[in-house]
């Protein structure tokens, strides 16, 4: 399939040069979008923006002044420093951007400090902390240089910001919430550790010169004026639209489609500007501390990129795994919260062993207890995403395809499984919980045999309900072999994806029973967490992180022995760890576009530092599993 430049170029540019995949997809939501073959620049803009301990205190202060004081200004942006205005760049020099951002940290990078020092300022109209001075010029430095640079490299104008460089907390404000505002604001600890980052980001144009509303239920057209609103879209609202209208209906432009038309207000809400905007490149603002004795910091932290599933967003994709949660390239900095508990180890190192206290009579001393040479393994959990769907391969009409009208399986294509288990509402309960092709089983083997060659020894498996993950994790057994020892599945509803993606419908899951009786290895006496009737259709992405949060702390204090492997779908590579990082859950949209990196039998590896009480991602020990797709060969062409 061909595109026409212009539209390559201005669907790479809003993904952020991410993925092709990624930018065929927005091509193909935006077909209708009245501006796809206009010549309209995104504009774009540089933050300095804090992560770690300070950017979580940053972010909840943020949420609190919402629910306690209602809106203010600075609720249409994330916490940030403005470096600069926004410019707009041609999208057939994007690259060249992100060129010109790259060598301004070659440049500079040398003279960035360890850390940003803040100072407390409140007015009337205005609460906020202020860079100090010394580290407020080295980022005037780096964004003037970023505007010699964006010249240099494509003749791209970049304006630096004038002002003195702050981060605002709040301002437009009620007089009457001044107080409560600046006790929150109190509550800030300004000290916290912080990783900071220069971004680089972008928007449609369109959003500058609107209010952006967040999409909270679905709506049908029913009229062709009428736009289709899809939950966690964002709709482009032009400011005197709400003057206009008198009956609660407005016209707006969906931020994943582009189309225009009138909708129900009241089926959205006031969001952030900023959360319809594209990351194009992070690059670190603070440089890691020195010194101190040989550790391995080489984990790195996720830098957020600016919904749908991986399932959802499209069909047979295989991609490498390399870089899913975290970038050597685009991240060259350490884990903040391990740097945190590891400056406190090197302040008692470089110190030097504290003195013994002084004698004055003779004492009688225990024997030393003996000390065991091998230091203890750290505990990991492995999250797996299950193998290729039968649903995805051949599409929904596999079920008409393959079952007779008595019910009765027919296999139609080699990929297809030789047999299907006998549940429940079959054949149709298998259209919202579809089985695993026979190169899904290959593939969860081949990963469990992966994980044996290298040493990966299990005692826990748990799986979503879901059938396709329950296959996967026996098969991923299977290929483990003795190195998963007489392990059973462990079915737990709490590590089914997000909600969102079910469309406000829950699939009807096999039970116990009819899994065991498809030979399945699951484990009957184990009680799971929460129950299907637990779930909140209306989950929002928050709610997503922390029901997946839960269940890990759950299992790992249930099981604070060995090391375990949670099979599930593409979401819960980043919902079953991240929270366990001390990160704070993503935004809707940007959780999306990193789920839908993530392939089949995609896996990443948490490590626990049990002496400083973190976890953290690592290298996964096994390799990664990638291969070409084999489309469907007719044998008729051959009589053409």
């Amino acid at each position: 399939m061909g595109f026409p430049k212009l539209r390559v170029e201005k669907a790479l540019a809003a993904t952020g040069h991410q993925d092709v995949q990624l930018a065929s997809d927005w091509l193909l939501n935006h077909c209708n979008d009245p501006t796809l073959d206009q010549h309209i620049p995104r504009e774009y803009i540089l933050y300095a923006v804090a992560v770690g301990p300070l950017g979580e205190a940053l972010d909840e202060f943020w949420n609190q002044s919402l629910a306690r004081c209602g809106r203010n200004g600075a609720h249409t942006l994330l916490p940030h420093v403005t470096l600069c205005q926004f410019f707009p760049v041609p999208d057939s020099k994007v690259e060249d951007i992100t060129q010109a951002l790259q060598a301004t940290s070659d440049i500079c990078s040398k003279d960035a400090p360890e850390s940003i020092t803040l100072e407390r300022y409140s007015s009337p109209n205005f609460i906020g902390l202020f860079i100090e001075d010394s580290h407020a010029e080295y980022m005037r430095k780096f964004t003037q240089e970023f505007a010699t640079q964006a010249f240099k490299h494509g003749g791209n104008k970049v304006e630096p910001h004038k002002k003195q460089l702050h981060l605002t907390l709040a301002y437009q404000f009620h007089a009457v919430h001044h107080d409560m505002l600046a006790e929150l604001s109190d509550k800030i600890d300004i000290n916290a550790t912080a990783r900071w980052e220069f971004r680089l980001y972008s928007r449609d144009p369109r959003s500058g010169k609107a209010e952006v509303l967040r999409v909270l239920y679905a709506h049908t057209p029913r009229a062709d004026d009428e736009l289709e609103l899809v939950p966690d879209d964002y709709v482009f609202l032009p400011s005197n639209e709400v003057h206009n209208s008198s009956d609660g209906w407005f016209k707006g432009t969906s931020y994943l489609t582009g189309c225009q038309g009138v909708f129900p207000g009241n089926y959205t809400e006031k969001a952030p500007e900023s959360d319809t905007w594209t990351v194009h490149r992070s690059i670190p603002l603070t440089r890691s501390r020195g010194g101190g004795p040989d550790v391995n910091l080489n984990q790195k932290v996720p830098t957020p990129p600016p919904p749908e599933g991986a399932d959802e967003a499209g069909s047979i994709r295989y991609k490498n795994t390399a870089g899913l949660l975290t970038s050597e390239k685009d991240h060259q900095y350490d884990n903040i919260v391990r740097l945190q508990k590891m400056s406190q180890m090197r302040a008692t190192i470089n110190n030097g062993p504290v003195a013994k206290p002084e004698v004055t009579a003779e004492v009688s001393l225990p024997d030393p207890a003996p000390v065991d040479p091998v230091p203890k393994k750290p505990r990991r959990i492995y999250v797996i995403r299950h193998a290729e769907r039968v649903d995805i391969s051949f599409g929904q009409q596999w079920i008409q395809h393959c079952f007779d009208s008595s019910g009765k399986y027919q296999r139609k294509n080699l990929n297809m499984p030789k047999r299907v288990p006998h549940r429940t509402g079959s054949p149709g309960t298998f259209n919202r919980d579809s089985p695993i092709t026979e190169m899904g089983q290959f593939q969860a083997r081949l990963t469990g045999d992966a994980m044996k060659e290298s040493g990966v020894r299990i005692t826990h498996v748990f799986s979503s309900p879901a059938l396709r993950c329950v296959q996967t994790a026996h098969a991923l057994i299977k290929g483990l072999d003795s190195a998963a020892p007489n392990v059973k599945i462990h079915i737990d509803t709490s590590i089914y994806e997000w909600l969102a993606w079910s469309r406000g419908v829950l699939p009807k899951w096999m039970t116990l029973a009819e899994l065991t009786k498809f030979n399945l290895n699951v484990d009957p006496t184990y009680k799971e967490l929460i129950k299907s009737t637990d779930l909140n259709l209306q989950e929002s992405c928050q709610m997503y992180y922390k029901r997946s949060d839960a269940f890990v702390k759950h299992i790992l204090k249930e099981y604070p022995e060995g090391d375990i492997v949670i099979v599930g779908h593409a979401s819960s590579l980043d919902g079953c760890t991240r929270c366990l990082q001390g990160l704070s859950a993503r935004q809707a949209v940007e959780f999306s576009k990193i789920v839908q990196k993530v392939p089949y039998c995609g896996a990443v590896t948490i490590e626990e530092y049990a002496d400083l009480s973190i976890w953290d991602l690592v290298q996964p020990p096994f390799a990664t599993l990638t291969h070409a797709p084999n489309g469907r060969f007719d044998w008729r062409i051959m009589q053409q």
